[in-house]
């Protein structure tokens, strides 16, 4: 198995774990970020193909543009979903005064 794989799968998990794990609404945001970014690495490993068919023949291997295109997609829509989640994320504290999700769920519940 190839290193890439190795380190995409760690940083996968390492954000996943962190989403389960923390209880702070910002650290599940960055955790978030890291899951994602792992995400998109290991769909950059995937569109890289070492015999791949190309035009010129000077090139030895290349990366599928076409899969880069979309992830520079999920990229956006993953930066505009973090901004949504951070604008919900000061409403829940101005209203609850804290960040901590149990903490607005005991509110929530209170109500």
């Amino acid at each position: 198995m190839n290193i890439f794989y190795i380190l995409t799968l760690s940083i996968i998990l390492i954000g996943l774990f962190g989403i389960i794990v923390k209880k702070d609404l910002i650290l599940i945001f960055i955790n978030l970020g890291v899951f994602q970014g792992g995400i998109v690495l290991f769909f950059v490993l995937l569109a890289y193909d070492a015999n791949s068919p190309i035009i010129s023949t000077n090139l030895q291997s290349y990366a599928d543009p076409l899969i880069h295109s979309f992830l520079l997609t999920v990229i956006v829509i993953g930066f505009a979903n973090l901004a949504l989640m951070l604008v919900f994320a000061m409403i829940l504290s101005s209203k609850f005064k804290t960040l901590e999700v149990d903490e607005i769920e005991k509110k929530v519940k209170k109500k």
